[in-house]
C-alpha cells in the first residue's frame, strides 16, 4: 500500500451509488482506498455529508448560492468565458471552500471530476493534478441536436444531472424546444473550449471512452498525449445463469434520463410488436425508477407482456433468468454501464449502435449490435435459443473478465492515477 494521499474533488455524492455517474465515482474510492488506504483519501463534495464506511475522508463544500450562481452565469456564460455547468460552480464560496481545503489536506495528486472542477485547479502546485471527463459532454451536446433533427418526438434535457445548481430564473430555457436547442449549440460550443483546455493543462486527462479520448487528441494534436481512456469498475453481479429458453428480456436504467426514456419508448412502438407477433409470450422487464408520463402510458398499453420492476437492489435472479438486456438508444455518449452490468451476469446484450458506443460488440463479445426495427427484433428472438443463448452468455462472460473485471480494471488504474 503507497503512503502517498490523494484528493478527489467533485460535486457528486457518490453514495448510494445508484446512477451511472454514481458509479464510477464510487468505483475510484474503492482503488484509491485499496492502493493508499482510506486514511489518506480525502473526497471534497460540493453539498455533500459524511457518511458511515465511505472509502475515505470526506469535506463537505458548500453549496453555490442561488443568488450567486445566476450572477456568475451572467457574468461568465453570458459574456461566453465559460460553460453554464461550469459557471454555476464557479462562485467565490466554492472556489475559496476548494481551495482552502486542498490546502489543509495538501494532497500529492489531486482529482478533478469534470470541467466543472477543473475550472478550480491552480498551477504551480506539487501535486499531481489529474482530469476525469466522463464523457465529451461537447460529443454528448452535438448527439442531442442531431437526435433533435432526426426525431421530432426526441425529449431532452440540456441542463442534465448538474441541474440541481440551476437558479429556478434558469430553468425555463430548458423547457421551450426552442430555447433547448439554442442552449445546448452554445454549451456546446463553450464546454468544447474548457475540454480542449484540460486535456492540455492536466498531466493526464480521463475518459470512460476510447473513441471520444480519440476525438479529443485529435481535437488537440501533439498537445493531448496525455489523453487516455479507462474502464469503469463495475461489481460482477452475484447470480446463477438459469436461463430456460423463456422470452424474458430487461431493461435497466434510470427512466427520467431522456436516452433511456427515448430509446425505450421507440423500442416499444416500433421493434416490441414484432417480438410478440413472432412470440405472444414474450415479456419485458423495465428496471428503474422514475418514468416519465409518456412512457407509463406506452407501457399501459401492453399490459401483458411489460411491466415496471421500480427499483431493484438484488438484480443476480433477474438478470439470471432473461434471455437478453434491451440497450435501444437512439442517442447519448459515452460508455452505458448497465451494459458491463449485464456482461458481468453473463447476460447477452441486444443494443443500438448508439447504445454500444465506447464497448466491443459483435460475435465474440456478447453484445450484438442492431439499428433497424426488424434487425433488432430478429436478434432478440434469436437470443432466446438456448444453445444461441449459452454461447452469446459464455461470451459476455469472458468479455467481462478481460475487460472490467477488479484486476483488469485496477490495472488500468494503476497506469491512469500512478498509483500502482
Amino acid at each position: 500500500m503507497s503512503s502517498q494521499s490523494v484528493a478527489l474533488v467533485s460535486a457528486v455524492d457518490p453514495f448510494p451509488a445508484d446512477a451511472g455517474k454514481k458509479v464510477v465515482i464510487a468505483g475510484f474510492l474503492e482503488y484509491l482506498a485499496d492502493r493508499v488506504g482510506r486514511e489518506n483519501v480525502h473526497y471534497l463534495v460540493v453539498d455533500g455529508s459524511d457518511k458511515a464506511g465511505f472509502p475515505g475522508k470526506v469535506h463537505p463544500l458548500p453549496k453555490p448560492r442561488a443568488t450567486a450562481a445566476l450572477a456568475r452565469v451572467v457574468l461568465r456564460c453570458g459574456t461566453g468565458q465559460a460553460s453554464l455547468q461550469e459557471s454555476l460552480l464557479s462562485t467565490a464560496g466554492v472556489a475559496r471552500a476548494i481551495h482552502r481545503t486542498l490546502e489543509s489536506v495538501s494532497a500529492d495528486t489531486e482529482i478533478y471530476d469534470t470541467v466543472r472542477m477543473a475550472q478550480h485547479a491552480e498551477s504551480g502546485g506539487t501535486a499531481r493534478q489529474i482530469c476525469y471527463l466522463d464523457d465529451l459532454f461537447s460529443e454528448r451536446y452535438r448527439g442531442m441536436l442531431a437526435a433533435a433533427e432526426q426525431y421530432p418526438d426526441v425529449e431532452f434535457e440540456p441542463l442534465g444531472n448538474f441541474a440541481t445548481y440551476v437558479p429556478r430564473q434558469v430553468r425555463p430555457l430548458a423547457d421551450n424546444a426552442h430555447s433547448q436547442r439554442l442552449l445546448l449549440r452554445i454549451e456546446r460550443h463553450l464546454v468544447q473550449v474548457s475540454e480542449d483546455r484540460a486535456a492540455r493543462n492536466f498531466g493526464t486527462t480521463l475518459l470512460m471512452n476510447e473513441q471520444e479520448a480519440g476525438v479529443l487528441r485529435r481535437r488537440c494534436g501533439g498537445s493531448a498525449h496525455h489523453v487516455r481512456s479507462i474502464p469503469p469498475l463495475i461489481n460482477r453481479v452475484q447470480n446463477r445463469r438459469e436461463y430456460r429458453g423463456a422470452p424474458e428480456f430487461v431493461f435497466l436504467g434510470l427512466l427520467s434520463l431522456p436516452h433511456n426514456d427515448d430509446g425505450l419508448r421507440s423500442f416499444l412502438a416500433h421493434v416490441w410488436p414484432r417480438v410478440l407477433a413472432a412470440s405472444p409470450d414474450a415479456r419485458l422487464r423495465v428496471v428503474g425508477r422514475y418514468p416519465r408520463p409518456k412512457l407509463v402510458n406506452l407501457v399501459g398499453s401492453y399490459p401483458d407482456s411489460v411491466v415496471f420492476e421500480g427499483f431493484v437492489p438484488d438484480l443476480g435472479r433477474l438478470l439470471g433468468r432473461a434471455a437478453a438486456m434491451v440497450n435501444p438508444l437512439r442517442f447519448g455518449s459515452g460508455v452505458k454501464l448497465k451494459i458491463i452490468e449485464a456482461l458481468g451476469a453473463g447476460l447477452p446484450v441486444i443494443s443500438t449502435t448508439i447504445g454500444a458506443d465506447g464497448v466491443h460488440s459483435g460475435p465474440g463479445t456478447g453484445v450484438m449490435v442492431a439499428d433497424g426495427d426488424a434487425e433488432f427484433a430478429d436478434l432478440l428472438l434469436e437470443a432466446t435459443v438456448p444453445t444461441n443463448n449459452a454461447d452469446l452468455s459464455a461470451a459476455a462472460s469472458e468479455h467481462f473478465e478481460q475487460r472490467y473485471s477488479r484486476t483488469a480494471v485496477f490495472t488500468e488504474y494503476d497506469a491512469a492515477f500512478g498509483l500502482g
